[in-house]
This record gives C-alpha cells, sequence and structure tokens, in this order.
C-alpha cells in the first residue's frame, strides 16, 4: 500500500501526474472532481465513506465498516468534527477527510502509520512515504541529517527525528494532523495531547483492557487465518488469548533460542496447550536465517530513510511462515515494553510526585543495579528544561555510555568510536541549532516524552517491517502502539505503574482473567544474544567485505576501519552492539539509492544531485 494526498485545488491535476507510476494508480477524487488520494492499494487497505460534501478514507485496520463509516459521516460538518469520529475507531491506521474543500490528513501517534508532507509545485502534498514526494520534486538527500543518522541507539532527539532525510520533506509530529486548504496552504494542528497520569489502576485497566481487545478486534477476520508470535513473555501472549476469543484460525510461531538456559519455549508451549484449536508451530533459530544474513544484507532497502534491519533475514522468514499458513496479518507484541515496564524515568516523575510511595523502588533498583547511594542520588536528580538538556546533549556525543544510569529526556543518544570529527562536529551544530530555538518536548512530563520517543521507534521498526515483507502479502501488525491503547496506558498513576513482585503490573492487571495468571506473573524473559553473537560469528566475512569500500567512508562520515575493528572484537554486552547495527543500516541504505545519484562529502553540496530520487 501507498498513497499521496491532494489538496482540492486546480493544480492537482498536474501535480498527479508527477506521482511515481501514476498511470496506474487508484484515483479517489474530492467531490469536485479533483484529484484527492492517488496510489497503490488493495480492498482489504481499505474503508471509505462518501456523504456529499464530506469524504473520509480510513488505510488500515480498523473497527468500523463503510456503513458504520458513513452513518456517522453524515453527522460531521468541519474537518474539526472529525476529532471525536477519530478518537472512537479501534485500530492503527491513516484517516483522510475531505469536508467542503478542507482536508484533514493524519496518522497515528507511534508512527506505526506515519505521514509525510511538502510542497510540490506551489501546493501542500501529503504522502506515507517521504521518498514519493522527494520524487515529484527531485529533492536529494539533507547531508547534515544523514549524518544525524549515525546516532545510536535510536537516531536524533526530538525535533530532529520529525525531520525526513529527503530535503523539503516533513514527518507529522505525534498527535498532530495536517490540513491543505483549497488554496493548497498546508498546516499542522494538534488533536491529541499526552493524558494526565491520574487514572488509579483498578479503575484504569478496565480502559486498557477494552482498548486492547478492541486493538486486536480490528485485525481479525471472521473465519479467516490470523498468525501470531508466542514467545512465552506476557505481550505475545496476551495478544494471542485476546486473537483467540474470535472465530479465527489461529497459528502461533515461537522461535526458540538456541540458549538451553531460555525458558521461553516452555512457557510458550504452556500457553499454547490453553489455546483452543490453536496451531502452534516451534522453529529452532537454527532453522531460520538468524541475525546478519546474507540474504537480508543484500536486499534492497526501504529509501525512507536508514532504518536499523539486524533482524530483516528472520523478518523475512517469519513473513514467509505467516504467508503459508494463509495469514496476511501477523501478531506482534512490539511496544509492550515501553508502555509497561517502568523505566527510570518513570521511577523520578514518582518521587517527584509521591516520594514516599518511591522510595521502596527506589531501594529496589539500587539493590537490582548495585548502585551507591551516591550513584543512586546522582541518577535520579532532577532533569534540566528540555532546551537545556537537547543542548548539553550535544556535548556529550562521543561520551563512553553507561547503561541504565542518569535521568534524561531521552535516551542519551552517542555517535559510534568511528564517526569522522567532521561528522561529529555536523551533528553538534544540528543539535545546538534546535536547541537555540526553545523546541517544546512532545509532553512537559519526561517520563511521558520519553515514552513517546521509543514508541515512535518501535512504530518506525513495524512500519519499515511491514513494508519489507509486502511482497509476501503480510503485514505486520502491533495491537499495542495503537493510540487508544497508548492513551489509556499513559493515564495510569504513576504510583500504580511501580510494583515489587511484578514486571508490567498494568498489563497484568488488564489481562487478568484473559491470559494465563502464570504467564502474567512471570517475573522473567529470555533474549537472543547468543543467537545474535552467532550470527555475527558466521557472517563476518561477508560484514567485513561491506566495509572495504564504506560509501559512508567516501562521504567522510566514518573510518571504515573502525567497523571492521570491531567485527572483529569481542564483546561481552550485546548492547555495545547498537553503534555498528546503525552504522550497517545506514551502509546499506547509502548503497540502495539509485546508482545516478551523486554523492559527496561532508560540507559540500548536496549528497544526492537535484533530480536524483
Amino acid at each position: 500500500m501507498e498513497f499521496v494526498v491532494l489538496p482540492d485545488h486546480q493544480a492537482s491535476r498536474e501535480v498527479k501526474k508527477l506521482v511515481p507510476r501514476s498511470d496506474k494508480a487508484r484515483v479517489i477524487n474530492h467531490p469536485s472532481g479533483q484529484p484527492w488520494i492517488v496510489g497503490h492499494w488493495s480492498d482489504t487497505d481499505i474503508v471509505s465513506a462518501d456523504a456529499g460534501e464530506t469524504r473520509m478514507v480510513l488505510f488500515g485496520p480498523v473497527s468500523t465498516s463503510a456503513a458504520e463509516l458513513l452513518r456517522r459521516l453524515e453527522r460531521v460538518r468541519t474537518v474539526g468534527e472529525v476529532d471525536s469520529l477519530a478518537r472512537s475507531l479501534h485500530g492503527c491506521f491513516h484517516l483522510i477527510a475531505s469536508v467542503s474543500g478542507l482536508v484533514r490528513a493524519q496518522g497515528s501517534i507511534s508512527s506505526a502509520c506515519q505521514l509525510f508532507y511538502g510542497s510540490v509545485a506551489g501546493v501542500t502534498v501529503a504522502a506515507d512515504r517521504p521518498q514519493t514526494l522527494a520524487t515529484m520534486t527531485g529533492a536529494g538527500v539533507d547531508e547534515e541529517l544523514l549524518a544525524l543518522q549515525l546516532l545510536a541507539p535510536f537516531g536524533p532527539p526530538w525535533p530532529l527525528s520529525a525531520r525526513s532525510v529527503w530535503r523539503g520533506v516533513r514527518a507529522l509530529a505525534p498527535g498532530r494532523h495536517l490540513e491543505i486548504q483549497p488554496s493548497g496552504v498546508g498546516r499542522t494542528r494538534t488533536h491529541w495531547t499526552p493524558p494526565e497520569p491520574d487514572v488509579p489502576l483498578a479503575s484504569g485497566m478496565f480502559a486498557l483492557r477494552e482498548a486492547l481487545e478492541g486493538a486486536v478486534a480490528a485485525r481479525v477476520r471472521e473465519g479467516r487465518t490470523i498468525s501470531a508470535d508466542l514467545s512465552g513473555g506476557k505481550d505475545s501472549t496476551s495478544l494471542c488469548f485476546l486473537a483467540a476469543r474470535h472465530d479465527v484460525s489461529l497459528v502461533t510461531l515461537h522461535v526458540s533460542s538456541s540458549d538451553r538456559a531460555n525458558e521461553d519455549r516452555l512457557w510458550a508451549e504452556r500457553s499454547a496447550a490453553q489455546l483452543p484449536g490453536v496451531n502452534h508451530v516451534v522453529v529452532p533459530m537454527s532453522d531460520t536465517p538468524g541475525f546478519f544474513a546474507e540474504s537480508g544484507l543484500a536486499a534492497a532497502q526501504d529509501l525512507e530513510a536508514p532504518l536499523t534491519m539486524t533482524r530483516r533475514p528472520l523478518t523475512e522468514y517469519i513473513a514467509r511462515f505467516a504467508a503459508s499458513r494463509g495469514a496476511t496479518w501477523h501478531l506482534q507484541g512490539v511496544g509492550a515494553d515501553e508502555l509497561f515496564r517502568p523505566s527510570l524515568m518513570s521511577l523520578h516523575a514518582l518521587i517527584r510526585s509521591r516520594p514516599l510511595a518511591a522510595l521502596p523502588h527506589v531501594r529496589a533498583m539500587k539493590s537490582m543495579r548495585r548502585w551507591s547511594a551516591v550513584t543512586t542520588v546522582r541518577s535520579l536528580a532532577r532533569v534540566e528544561t528540555y532546551r537545556q538538556w537537547l543542548s548539553a546533549s550535544a556535548d556529550h556525543l562521543t561520551a563512553e555510555r553507561v547503561l541504565g544510569t542518569g535521568a534524561g529526556w531521552e535516551v542519551a543518544s552517542r555517535v559510534p568510536q568511528w564517526t569522522t570529527p567532521e561528522a561529529v562536529d555536523a551533528i553538534r551544530r544540528q543539535l545546538r541549532r534546535s536547541a537555540s530555538e526553545a523546541p517544546d518536548p512532545l509532553s512537559t512530563l519526561p517520563v511521558h516524552h520519553e515514552m513517546l520517543r521509543l514508541i515512535q521507534a518501535n512504530g518506525t521498526i513495524v512500519r519499515a517491517g511491514s513494508r519489507t515483507v509486502e511482497r509476501f502479502g503480510v503485514s505486520f501488525q502491533a495491537p499495542f502502539l495503537d493510540d487508544r491503547v497508548l492513551t489509556a496506558a499513559m493515564s495510569i498513576l504513576l504510583a500504580d505503574r511501580h510494583k515489587a513482585d511484578q514486571v508490567k503490573p498494568v498489563l497484568a492487571a488488564a489481562m487478568r482473567g484473559i491470559a494465563p495468571d502464570s504467564v502474567l506473573d512471570r517475573q522473567s524473559k529470555g533474549d537472543f544474544s547468543p543467537d545474535l553473537y552467532a550470527g555475527l560469528r558466521r557472517h563476518r566475512g561477508h560484514l567485513l567485505e561491506l566495509f572495504e569500500d564504506s560509501h559512508l567512508a567516501r562521504l567522510g562520515l566514518i573510518d571504515a576501519d573502525g567497523p571492521r575493528t570491531a567485527l572483529r572484537g569481542m564483546h561481552t554486552d550485546a548492547g555495545m552492539l547498537m553503534p555498528f547495527d546503525t552504522t550497517l543500516a545506514n551502509e546499506l541504505w547509502l548503497r540502495s539509492l539509485p546508482s545516478h545519484a551523486s554523492l559527496t562529502s561532508v560540507g559540500t553540496e548536496p549528497v544526492l544531485a537535484e533530480g536524483a530520487s
């Protein structure tokens, strides 16, 4: 699925011709007859309704039918009235409305459904892919923003994260939508802000349960097959039990770690035994391509931006599995950690709102992380304003990363140690320039700002993963990233998000009576670190070859000897491979750019020649 949104303006007929593959595209018109939405999609991707001068299109899983949408749309007279309709829907979707010539377009808070916009032929145009707009305008890549993509682990901080690497293209911020006047002038407006965490868990868990039930229900089709991860943890298990309540054929997949100490397989099999009629499949990691496989590294990359896809070969394996079972949607538990596992920033906020309630959790964290009293106080000290934090982050780009210490508005960004001084300077300029503009954070509460940034990182992963496998006819779906789920989770009192004997107490409370108590009370969770190392060893030779003639090095962004040295080294902590993963993503992305692109080094104009796409 891909689409472009045009204004109700006479220029749209000419702009439509600039849309890639426009001669074979599907077109939905404004009530005036001007082209409105141009692109490629299947009938299962879309729910639409036409009520005279008001039209609406929803792309993606959503809890409404065309008939129901029409009944509700008949009462809409202004684009502002779209708010209540949108908030009432479950699912994760793009919403596009045309009301008396005024266009409203938005994606999801998580960015799993993201929307980009820019100016084409003098009018504002939106699209679900930034490279589409770049192709229409002949824009190239912003080289300073390309340097920012090297930042690990999640790329540039807000608001630089909302800027596309393609010149002249912007991404909608969380909770904002785009309005395009009939004149072609566009502006963004806010329709959602983070809720205050003022709802007790005793009542909030019911709203969260309803949101999760609705999120899964929006993705099931009665009598059809749906596939899902079943890792053995709370997240995927909860989704599987919610899906099993519907009249669907449920196929669950567990990719088993090669680590014999990993108990996830046992927990997954216990859960599968309690799922009615489930077809549970266990696949040893050794039977999959694993991590860093050459098949994934050699594949064409999504041109949106450099996106870390170390798991891409495994991602494609899962998609093939889902397709072989007749499923078009595959459920994943992505996003639950960020919503339900209390972070250091959550504890930081709790200390300031209810210090006595926070003390037991401070002691527990001090013990768990083996902190001294001084380290504990320093780690939970007052956080500066967002402007101060953003400015200070420019000074710490090359500092050593110490995992698990220090509270900040976002996970601290660091450049890989092989980044060139010129690239580091380019990144610092961008950060300081952004800080000088005093940007507002995504939330006045640091813990919610952090949560939104992490949720957006997850949304990007899901979006990129789905595009990677769309040729198999499969879409990855992450119900925890839905707007209504996110809002319900963020509304819970900070004090109720912490519980000494629960890893994710809010999710456990919401799913009690639906998922097995034994899983909801589970305190441990395995990971794939041994398999990550195994993939690195197995494919080290090919990875080394990639950096023999590095595009990043040609641009003056890295010293190619750095990642090659890292590949040959020993790593006691898999987290330290994050900088390499980010660098690899950038290298592969550059190699996927069109062959006629003119690449130049840092400090020259531009990385891509005008006219390249």
